[in-house]
């Protein structure tokens, strides 16, 4: 989640094209992040089957699709608000999941506050779209 912070901070306060350059590779990193999270997800219903459930699928292939649509958006500010709501997104449903014994049980307490550490970041890059 770092890298997405460090671009929410570097959009406010890197000089020239910096901010749209560090907003860019936020949208490409987050993308590659929550993509690599449905992944995990779809990975430990491969591991544990019961945890193959139809919501579990569709919280995977929701994770992937919200950060292929970002990659493909026009307009950074709908990306980073995409990226945004699948990171809020994956902090309910992946504490949910564990809770339920469908995810790690670990995903409990690590996924909200590092999925919300990630929407910071990208709220400080919207926040900066929408500055200018």
């Amino acid at each position: 989640m770092l890298p997405l912070v460090a671009a929410g901070i570097g959009a406010w306060v890197l000089p020239g094209a910096w901010p749209v350059l560090a907003i860019q590779l936020a949208v490409i990193w987050g993308a590659l992040i929550l993509s690599f999270i449905g992944g995990v997800r779809r990975g430990f219903g491969f591991a544990t089957p019961a945890a193959s459930t139809a919501i579990e699928l569709a919280a995977a292939v929701a994770y992937v699709t919200i950060a292929g649509l970002a990659l493909v958006m026009s307009r950074a500010a709908i990306s980073v608000a995409l990226l945004a709501a699948g990171y809020a997104l994956a902090a309910l449903l992946d504490r949910r999941a564990a809770l339920a014994g469908n995810a790690p049980r670990h995903f409990a307490r690590l996924r909200p506050p590092q999925m919300l550490l990630g929407c910071a970041g990208l709220a400080g890059c919207w926040a900066w779209l929408m500055s200018g």
